[in-house]
């Protein structure tokens, strides 16, 4: 038997430091944003090493500060389309272990995907917003990626997916995080890539002016399949950043990114799904 992991108090550990401002709805955490972003953008591609706990919290702590300027939040993962109605019903449930369960009662994704998509971090991610939209916060959850047997590419999908809910709600912030191969903002280059992307989500969402997150340097602990799916570790382990530092990227031709995030050294969340006895 499988089961996803409890959603009680202890999964919501880092999303929310001690000390985080009464003001701010449950779950923030501060962010140092010089140009706050979550202000000021209409899209934010957050561009992640998948399965680690801090890039989820990267897009909670987003969701979180234009929440908490009024703005309503869009958080767009890269889940697929046959998870919507899903998700859809987890947002509206009262998040306990029932409602976790038809979450992931016949979901391939939740069962099979081991390639941190499917983490514990993000399963996190999910029940912060529907703590949100439960307080009465305007905050959803939509599944971006391509849905099994669709033509096209998973990019293509993903950028139309963005794209409407971005036209959907004018005023809203539309937090998408993805891989951070499919946010970049400029094709690639390389030939001998082990994985290919003829053109990503953020070359094909350029006419909108989305901003472009990514991490300049990976340290620390990641789960993914490359190709054992098992915990990584590059440079060694260390302490995550209490408060994440995002900057500007140097503006040349062909820049990939328009921002990059340091969040000191990563840890490893393991996929939300575990088997028990």
């Amino acid at each position: 038997m499988r089961t996803l992991l409890n959603l009680g108090t202890s999964l919501l550990i880092g999303l929310a430091p001690p000390g985080a401002g009464a003001a701010n709805p449950d779950g923030c955490g501060p962010l140092d944003d010089p140009q706050q972003l979550a202000r000021t953008a209409r899209i934010v591609l957050v561009g992640e090493m998948h399965g680690t706990r801090e890039f989820p919290a990267l897009a909670a702590r987003l969701a979180c500060q234009a929440l908490d300027a009024g703005r309503p939040a869009t958080l767009a993962l890269e889940i697929p389309l046959e998870e919507d109605a899903r998700l859809a019903a987890y947002m509206a449930s009262d998040g306990k272990a029932q409602a976790a369960a038809a979450l992931a009662q016949g979901s391939a994704f939740w069962h099979k995907v081991r390639d941190g998509r499917s983490s514990g971090a993000m399963l996190e991610l999910i029940e912060q917003a529907r703590r949100w939209r439960a307080a009465g916060k305007p905050v959803q959850v939509v599944a971006i990626d391509k849905p099994r047997s669709a033509p096209g590419t998973r990019d293509e999908h993903m950028a139309a997916r963005v794209r409407q809910a971005s036209l959907d709600k004018p005023e809203s912030l539309v937090i998408a995080l993805t891989g951070n191969m499919h946010n970049r903002l400029a094709p690639f280059e390389a030939k001998d890539m082990s994985m290919k992307i003829d053109t990503p989500m953020g070359v094909l969402l350029r006419d909108l002016a989305p901003v472009s997150i990514a991490s300049e340097r990976t340290r620390g602990a990641f789960f993914a399949c490359m190709p054992d799916c098992r915990v990584h570790s590059f440079e060694g382990d260390g302490p995550a950043l209490a408060v994440p530092r995002i900057v500007a990227a140097p503006r040349r031709d062909g820049m990939a990114y328009t921002h990059f995030v340091d969040l000191g050294y990563t840890s490893a969340s393991l996929p939300a799904v575990e088997a028990v006895d």
